[in-house]
């Protein structure tokens, strides 16, 4: 498995969390200061925290979300 923070990327958008995670750290030791590593590791570790976010509550927000941005950009065009 490469160490790189592309592949870490990868990972991350493909779902595997956990596995990105733990390459950011890998990295972290050998680039202490790496503040794109330090947010990666803060990002993953808060997300981590939320495993019960229930997705359909989510697309159900997201979708009345984007009614509610189409109304009001009509709203504005009207204007």
């Amino acid at each position: 498995m490469p160490l790189t923070k592309t592949y870490a990327k990868i990972l991350e958008s493909q779902g595997f969390k956990t596995e990105a995670l733990d390459i950011y750290r890998k990295l972290l030791k050998k680039y202490p200061n790496d503040k794109e590593l330090i947010e990666a590791i803060k990002r993953l570790e808060m997300r981590r925290k939320f495993k019960g976010v229930n997705v359909l509550k989510l697309k159900e927000f997201d979708e009345i979300n984007q009614k509610n941005r189409y109304n009001f950009e009509k709203w504005l065009s009207e204007l």
